[in-house]
């Protein structure tokens, strides 16, 4: 254990830039042939992300402040005593090694933490979550005809049938678009969708249009999740995450970002 809090410290200040040089590069050096070390050392890296938005930040933060709390008492007491007591007193470097173990083992908690979120978070379970199928507006009044159109189709749940009726299009609309990709999420037919999203995308940039913009940058980023492609997914879930005023913005939270985080760590 205390090998462990030693090396798990060390990864710490390292991706602090708080190590020598000669330390820093002895453990860059490790980390090419220890298999085991590379492991821990991708975890903690995954760990810490975890700190910067999970609950458990703040038991960290008031580890850290009982350690600055006890070294203030134990400068104050040393300041107390005559000018011949420069030296630090053994408490002082005591309190400094407790202070490591602290940091060491807030690590250790986190590890579990993030062993336990490692082992249950998946691909499938994640998309499970956040998906949500798409309603279409009810609208009273609609006339017989548009029975026919892909509206209706997608509101009957003929799925197939709106990929089908789009193919015959010959001038599709961006609503046309966007609902035949929906129709492919909803038969799990995902590198179709993400062609309709992506097309639907480019359309809007050539004519400066954001027609669904919010809209397809939730569901292209779980098409791309859907297929395997948690890299391209992430940074879709980021701008959601990162813009409070997006439509799907309370869909995305800090922790659903680190559990992508892990997933695209698994993926590599």
């Amino acid at each position: 254990m205390r090998n462990e809090m030693e090396t798990l410290e060390q990864i710490d200040r390292y991706l602090d830039r708080t190590l020598t040089l000669d330390e820093a590069v002895g453990l860059e050096q490790n980390l090419q042939t220890d298999a085991e070390l590379q492991s821990l050392f991708e975890r903690v890296t995954v760990v810490r992300d975890a700190v910067r938005s999970s609950a458990l930040r703040s038991r960290v933060r008031n580890l850290h402040m009982q350690l600055i709390e006890e070294i203030k008492q134990q400068d104050e007491a040393a300041n107390d005593k005559p000018d011949y007591t420069k030296v630090r007193p053994l408490r002082y470097a005591q309190s400094l090694r407790w202070g490591a173990r602290v940091a060491a083992s807030g690590l250790l908690l986190l590890a579990g933490y993030g062993s336990y979120k490692y082992g249950s978070t998946n691909i499938d379970s994640y998309y499970s979550d956040k998906f949500m199928a798409y309603q279409l507006p009810n609208n009273r009044g609609e006339a017989e005809e548009v029975l026919t159109s892909l509206d209706a189709l997608y509101r009957s749940g003929n799925f197939a049938g709106v990929v089908q009726r789009f193919a015959g299009l010959s001038a599709p609309t961006a609503h046309d678009q966007f609902l035949t990709g929906m129709a492919h999420m909803q038969q799990q037919q995902y590198k179709e969708a993400i062609d309709r999203f992506t097309a639907l995308r480019l359309s809007n940039e050539l004519k400066s249009e954001t027609l669904f913009e919010q809209e397809t940058d939730y569901y292209l980023a779980l098409a791309f999740l859907g297929s395997g492609r948690v890299g391209d997914a992430y940074p879709l879930f980021e701008k959601i995450n990162k813009t409070p005023r997006h439509m799907y913005h309370q869909n995305v939270t800090d922790e659903d970002l680190w559990k992508l985080g892990l997933l695209r760590w698994k993926s590599n």
